[in-house]
């Protein structure tokens, strides 16, 4: 426990960047609903994406009890129970992300959900390794109860510093769809030190995808590029090796660490990745 708060005190610091200020502020509409939406800071820079349906969720267990993650709810355009669940990158928040979950919701015909992590945007609190792991978990919980959907129906996502509570989920939550891991890293430390001992204590680790992904059993996408120059390719290729149910990878010829959406195959491959996941009903929807 007190190691553990050791390298929450420290990864808070060196670890996380949330945009500062947040890239928007919450409003009430004034249809008498007064529902929730996101709102930029700027217009010029971010769409809003008034369809998002957009909830404060309390922690209600853990450190940080009582704090509260805002989440966004991205209906497909056509009516589907076929779930992503999402967790960005570093340096990002939901005003940055709506507009690019709102197309990949029409492309991709899925329902997308996605939170802030504990001091991004206007969510509560300090980051930390281990409350970014209790939000994942409220997160989820918040999907299934408020929205009816069943593990089956959900694929988590994990992009950049995403994968660690994506990996970490996922290896305690038998019954999931599938996870992709984009732009992943082994673990932490091993970002900054790549010949770091595999012997070396997890507890001063952090993320330490490495050992979780062996134990996750859904079918599973990994997604690099091979320009990275944040996580190097090679942390990619290693996460591959090391899944159970491994789905043929897709690394981004000459993406960087920041563009691998943008490569013409990315959407491909997540449909075709989709389908193996969520299986035959999915896949029925792009045949003409």
């Amino acid at each position: 426990m007190v190691l553990t708060r050791i390298v929450d005190n420290i990864s808070s610091k060196i670890a996380f960047f949330p945009p500062t200020p947040p890239s928007y502020t919450i409003q009430a509409h004034g249809d008498g609903n007064r529902e929730l939406y996101i709102q930029p800071a700027d217009n010029s820079l971010f769409k809003k994406v008034p369809k998002a349906e957009i909830a404060e969720v309390s922690i209600a267990n853990g450190r940080g009890k009582g704090e509260k993650i805002v989440t966004a709810y991205v209906k497909s355009p056509t009516p589907v129970s076929f779930t992503l669940l999402h967790s960005h990158g570093n340096a990002v928040d939901l005003g940055q992300m709506l507009p690019f979950y709102e197309q990949l919701s029409k492309y991709l015909h899925v329902n997308i959900f996605a939170y802030d992590y504990r001091g991004y945007g206007q969510s509560s609190g300090t980051p930390a390794v281990s409350s970014c792991l209790v939000d994942i978990s409220a997160a989820l919980s918040y999907l299934m109860e408020k929205h009816n959907k069943e593990l089956k129906d959900i694929v988590l996502y994990g992009q950049s510093i995403g994968s660690g509570p994506t990996s970490y989920l996922a290896s305690c939550t038998p019954g999931l769809a599938g996870m992709v891991l984009h732009s992943a890293f082994l673990s932490g430390l091993r970002v900054l030190r790549p010949n770091l001992s595999r012997f070396w204590p997890s507890a001063c680790d952090i993320f330490v995808n490495f050992k979780y992904v062996p134990k996750i059993s859904c079918r599973t996408l990994v997604i690099h590029g091979t320009e990275d120059e944040v996580i190097h390719w090679s942390h990619g290729q290693k996460l591959h090796s090391l899944c159970a149910n491994p789905s043929d990878p897709f690394w981004a010829a000459g993406c960087t660490h920041q563009d691998v959406e943008a490569h013409p195959l990315y959407l491909a491959t997540m449909r075709r990745f989709l389908g193996e996941a969520f299986g035959h009903e999915y896949s029925k929807q792009f045949k003409k």
